[in-house]
């Protein structure tokens, strides 16, 4: 087989796979996750050098920061915290118009709960209870109510903050008290004190149970920027939405468990477009696979990892879930082959044609000595992936893979 044909058949197969190539810095793919100024869903994956994963974000954030509200959960990473505020700062917004949200241990902020109205409370605090092992009953949402009774009694909003201290009272003669002594008729305190339920189902507490939530919670959110003795500051998924904020809030593997569960019910109540960025967050949650895998009323989503296998602890069938959400696959240097084989199978195969050569002679009719000597090209097809896990694994610097799952177009990038 000559070159020509080789060359040619190279070209089909190409197109077969639907492979093709483009050039460029690593801030380049940021046209398929924003592309024209419409955020989309998307998957950055890898890394051969430190910083890879963020060159492509810039252009993104500088996109959306100030126009739609942007949220990013991250696993302590500051660079990528930095890079948001750049672009916050770049846009001219002022924290009137929309605010900038930094919240972490050091600087509290963040407050669960604020915003949420009975129904989304109650819903919350039975998916932390089931999480925590606990069995809920009917009389679970009693006690809700009679919690969110008090704070109105006592004009205060929903709130962390506020539950916490309703639940510090260990002494339950002066918790009584105080409950008797609420703004309004004695009648419908004593309600109030009756749906409590404090010396009820001593085997099944749900009095005891919802401050077992209420104390797992704040010790979780503690770690992510909340303080008890911070006041109400407000700041959340649901007030950032409202507020057109750029909410950036660390959510660590020590504190994840019951977070992200948590988190999931905060954005769900949300109910305009906005951004969520998921940054090396560990996403072994299954409540919160569900929300991030499911459909949404507005915005998109962005998932940063070193790897997104790893990220669900291995697990395919989540990244596939995962990835049929996605418009854009970003993948950059995968260190392991099980790794890049994940990740190839979820880019597909095709029929890849080859062509094998072979030599002969052929003798003449009664003749000693060979004559005609001729070659022989057989084509055959083989099943294989569009891109080999061996290519993710030898990525460089600035080298990429792109899935555009729309056009089911790849493209290798440098």
């Amino acid at each position: 087989m000559d070159w020509r044909e080789g060359a040619r058949l190279d070209s089909s197969n190409r197109q077969a796979a639907n492979v093709y190539e483009c050039r460029g810095s690593l801030e380049g793919p940021a046209d398929y996750l924003c592309p024209g100024g419409e955020p989309q869903n998307f998957i950055i994956s890898g890394g051969a050098q430190y910083g890879d994963q963020l060159r492509p974000l810039g252009a993104f954030f500088d996109s959306v920061v100030g126009r739609l509200p942007v949220i990013v959960l991250h696993n302590n990473d500051w660079d990528m915290v930095s890079l948001a505020c750049e672009s916050w700062e770049s846009s001219g917004c002022t924290e009137d118009e929309a605010p900038l949200w930094v919240v972490d241990s050091r600087s509290p902020g963040f407050e669960p709960l604020y915003g949420m109205d009975e129904m989304q409370l109650s819903a919350a605090l039975r998916q932390l209870a089931k999480k925590l092992g606990y069995t809920v009953t009917p009389r679970f949402e009693k006690v809700v109510r009679a919690h969110t009774a008090i704070l109105s009694r006592l004009e205060l909003p929903i709130s962390l903050t506020g539950l916490r201290y309703l639940c510090g009272f260990e002494d339950m003669g002066e918790f009584h008290g105080n409950i008797m002594s609420l703004p309004g008729d004695e009648a419908a305190n004593r309600r109030i004190w009756s749906d409590l339920g404090t010396d009820l189902d001593p085997a099944n507490n749900q009095f005891d149970l919802f401050r077992a939530v209420i104390g797992n919670l704040a010790q979780d959110a503690a770690a992510s920027g909340w303080s008890a003795g911070g006041g109400l500051s407000g700041a959340n998924c649901i007030q950032a939405a409202l507020n057109g904020a750029t909410l950036l809030l660390p959510v660590s593997d020590t504190n994840s468990e019951l977070l992200l569960p948590y988190l999931a019910e905060e954005l769900r109540a949300i109910r305009r477009p906005f951004i969520l960025i998921v940054d090396k967050v560990k996403l072994c949650d299954e409540h919160f696979l569900k929300y991030l895998s499911g459909s949404k009323p507005g915005g998109a989503f962005g998932i940063v990892a070193d790897s997104v296998v790893d990220l669900v602890d291995g697990d395919e069938d989540a990244v596939a879930r995962l990835a049929d959400r996605v418009n854009t696959l970003l993948i950059l240097k995968h260190g392991t082959g099980r790794t890049a084989a994940v990740l190839s199978e979820l880019l597909g195969r095709f029929d890849y044609t080859k062509a094998e050569t072979g030599t002969g002679t052929s003798r003449g009719f009664l003749k000693l000595l060979p004559r005609d000597r001729h070659i022989d090209v057989r084509y055959s097809t083989e099943n294989r992936y569009r891109i080999m896990p061996e290519e993710m694994t030898s990525l460089g610097p600035g080298q990429a893979i792109v899935f555009d799952t729309g056009s089911n177009e790849i493209i290798r990038y440098n």
